[in-house]
């Protein structure tokens, strides 16, 4: 008995833990999360010689890919 109560509670764990992660999944692949994300570190880097509008696209680019290895790795 105690063993199918431990099976049921695994695979509710599991369940849960596939839940949360695609909701954290879609979160930190949102375009809100990762504009946030850029900006945080365009506010900490500088790259000489290139606009604060420049900075912010490449960022966010880097940012996104970022994101998508992330979600791949969670979703394995």
């Amino acid at each position: 008995m105690k063993s199918l109560v431990l099976v049921a509670l695994d695979k509710v764990k599991d369940k849960l833990a596939d839940e949360y992660a695609d909701e954290a999944v879609a979160y930190i692949q949102s375009e809100e999360f990762e504009k946030k994300i850029a900006d945080k570190i365009n506010e900490k880097i500088d790259i000489p010689f290139v606009s604060e509008e420049k900075e912010q696209i490449f960022f966010e680019r880097v940012v996104d890919i970022c994101t998508d290895i992330v979600a791949s790795v969670v979703r394995k």
